[in-house]
């Protein structure tokens, strides 16, 4: 693979890779970014069972799979509550600290799935302000990790622990729930752990900038987001666009007095 002066340093927050949720969610359509050399080719633990789960009440689920090149670890830490898990993403080939030149660019990258569409990602609508959240969905969505119940992923993604171990663990997990399902055509279990909100999760760009309110959001992707109100609002959907607007605006106002 080539590398390149563009590699970056990124930040990390509660130790929760800065670009791992762009692992899912703006890979490259056929990971050409891999190269050929053979070693890249090696598949990391997010690639044996581990998904990004997109669900509410009143729509269909939606599944993302995550790049190849993704490890993805369990880390227990003991709260005032009891013990809880976190999530550690990392790129599998340029370590914890770096990106791939090739994926410095993403999401506005032309070979980037993201790039097609003319929408924010689902994670920045999910640390959006409540009043954009409440006006373009009507409904509070939610962001998992799907942990797929296999013997060999769970030996993989958390290396001090037996896999048995790893499993008594999630099952024993406060805030841990465990469903069955069929994704990629075939019936599996997953353990459900939800997604953290973390700013500095999100990559970031002039195209894909962080939600910041409801007006700067629609200047940005007014089509993608007209269609949404127009599908909950009907031929109102102006109007209720106004009035959010306003009341936004006039909260930030009281906050800032």
């Amino acid at each position: 693979m080539k590398t390149d002066s563009k590699m970056e340093n990124i930040g990390f927050t509660n130790d929760v890779c800065a670009d791992g949720i762009c692992c899912f969610m703006s890979i490259p359509r056929r990971q050409n970014h891999l190269g050929i050399w053979r070693t890249f080719l090696k598949r990391r633990s997010a690639s044996y069972g581990i998904k990004l789960l997109y669900t509410s009440h009143q729509t269909k689920d939606i599944i993302y799979n995550p790049c190849r090149c993704l490890d993805f670890y369990l880390k227990e830490t003991t709260t005032p509550d009891g013990n809880t898990i976190n999530v550690l993403l990392r790129c599998g080939i340029f370590g914890k600290k770096r990106r791939p030149y090739t994926c410095t660019e993403f999401p506005d990258k032309a070979d980037s799935f993201m790039y097609d569409i003319p929408a924010p990602c689902a994670y920045n609508e999910y640390i959006a302000n409540e009043n954009y959240v409440a006006l373009k969905h009507k409904q509070v969505f939610r962001l998992f990790y799907a942990i797929k119940d296999d013997r060999k992923l769970l030996g993989k993604i958390s290396p001090s622990c037996t896999t048995d171990e790893t499993r008594q663990k999630l099952n024993q997990c406060k805030g841990i729930v465990k469903v069955s399902a069929v994704w990629d055509g075939k019936p599996s279990e997953y353990f459900l752990l939800e997604v953290p909100k973390v700013n500095s999760i999100l990559h970031i760009s002039d195209k894909h900038p962080k939600i910041e309110g409801i007006k700067q959001a629609y200047d940005i992707w007014q089509g993608h987001i007209e269609s949404w109100l127009e599908r909950h609002y009907g031929t109102e959907w102006q109007d209720h666009l106004d009035r959010a607007i306003v009341q936004e605006n006039d909260g930030l106002k009281k906050r800032n007095n």
